[in-house]
């Protein structure tokens, strides 16, 4: 069987993969092993100043295509978290006939305490601009707990960090969908853009945070991570005085899918969060339940991170080998922090991963009190369903604005159900 037909049957097979909006907890110490080999890493065409690739956003997340061995392109969140690239369906790296060197067993976010991965090396990777990445090592997950496509209501199978921050100094414009890498030997800072420290711990940035709560403010060196849907993320194990920040306004939720599966904690609210000269009131933060994110393998996260919800405010630089990045004010910069408020978690199901499914339905609810539950699947939900919209853009929507009227029509057990509702802020 050819490998085209292969990736076809597995089309047919598979209903695809899925995360919720926020964390790709992912990292290993594994280094570039490029033996006996002169070349490895990402390159510029020469001569090459700068390349610019467009991107897609996914619940905050940033989307590339990536080829692979110049035979299968592939979609690739980019993540700040991540060390070594990452492929979650082993089925590619089998029709890519990938070479493993070794078998390991990681410590990951999730219900599961470890997880199986298998090290490919000697990729070569593509990205659009004629940028290629040589000699590349690649992570395999034995099984995939992740689900990236049927939470991100897309094809994407694979996150990629270090080996591209390392490399260039990326700019971030969240507004015109661009990522734009710079040769670093050339690059000059932006004057418009305010500069802020970073330092490089265990391959990932770290800054200065000011947070207050309770009347009380603090400073904590926190992770930049764009592979993060979230605002804010605060990890109450690794600091006994964190527990303060978790004020008596708060709710149970799921936060997202690590590599070890659901990640369980509460949502609440800071008062203030800053960064340099850039300060944000009534910032959502999640707080994982003690064990789920301490086992990270985005080790050294130390207090928590800030992820793409926070980002996006602005157009964003990072520069690893100056130790620096750049921020500027976006158009959304002043736009309010808001979570989900309908009550429902949708996944994107079926073989085209058009069909829409709850699968989590928080109670009590706005949702849960018209008559939703889960399992039921959405045929409308305001006229709109993954036919006719991103999975993304259905979620956007049930966070907007509250007292929107919500038309929610469903299939359950055979029958179509028509339910109506009004959003209500939770948190």
């Amino acid at each position: 069987m050819s490998a085209i037909e292969s990736m076809r049957n597995f089309y047919m097979r598979y209903p695809t993969i899925s995360l919720l909006a926020f964390i790709l907890l992912l990292n290993t110490c594994i280094c570039a092993t490029a033996s006996g080999q002169r070349e490895f890493g990402f390159s510029m065409p020469e001569g090459s100043k700068k390349v610019e690739i467009e991107f897609e956003e996914y619940n905050n997340l940033i989307v590339i295509p990536i080829t692979i061995n110049r035979f299968l392109t592939l979609k690739f969140i980019v993540d700040t978290g991540v060390e070594t690239a990452i492929l979650t369906e082993k089925l590619f790296a089998d029709i890519l006939d990938a070479q493993y060197i070794r078998e390991l067993k990681i410590a990951g976010p999730g219900v599961e305490d470890s997880v199986e991965v298998y090290v490919a090396n000697r990729m070569t990777f593509y990205l659009p601009g004629g940028l290629v990445g040589k000699n590349m090592n690649l992570l395999v997950l034995k099984e995939d707990y992740l689900k990236l496509s049927e939470n991100m209501g897309d094809e994407i199978y694979g996150i990629i960090g270090y080996d591209i921050f390392s490399r260039f100094v990326v700019e971030i414009n969240y507004e015109s969908k661009k990522l734009i890498l710079h040769n670093p030997k050339t690059y000059k800072p932006k004057r418009r853009f305010t500069s802020v420290p970073i330092t490089i711990v265990n391959s990932k940035p770290f800054l200065s945070t000011s947070i207050s709560q309770k009347e009380e403010t603090n400073s904590l060196d926190i992770m930049v991570d764009t592979g993060a849907s979230h605002a804010a993320l605060l990890d109450f194990s690794s600091s006994a005085s964190a527990e303060k920040y978790l004020p008596s306004n708060k709710i149970v939720t799921r936060l997202g899918t690590g590599i070890g599966g659901e990640i369980s904690g509460y949502l609440s609210r800071l008062d203030n969060l800053s960064i340099a000269e850039f300060s944000f009131d009534s910032v959502l933060f999640s707080a994982p339940f003690e064990g789920l994110y301490n086992k990270s393998i985005k080790r050294g996260s130390q207090y928590g991170t800030i992820g793409g919800e926070l980002l996006r405010r602005f157009n964003v630089i990072i520069d690893y080998r100056h130790g620096k990045m750049y921020l500027e004010k976006s158009n959304s910069y002043g736009d309010a922090f808001e979570h989900d408020m309908s009550g429902l978690t949708l996944n994107a199901k079926g073989e085209n991963l058009d069909t829409l499914e709850v699968v989590e339905i928080k109670e009590p609810s706005p949702a849960y009190d018209a008559g939703l539950r889960k399992g039921d699947i959405i045929i409308r939900i305001n006229s709109r369903n993954l036919r006719n919209s991103k999975l993304s853009e259905i979620v956007a929507m049930l966070r907007k604005r509250e007292g929107m009227r919500v038309k929610c029509r469903f299939l359950r057990n055979g029958q179509v159900i028509t339910k109506m509702f009004h959003l209500k802020r939770m948190i």
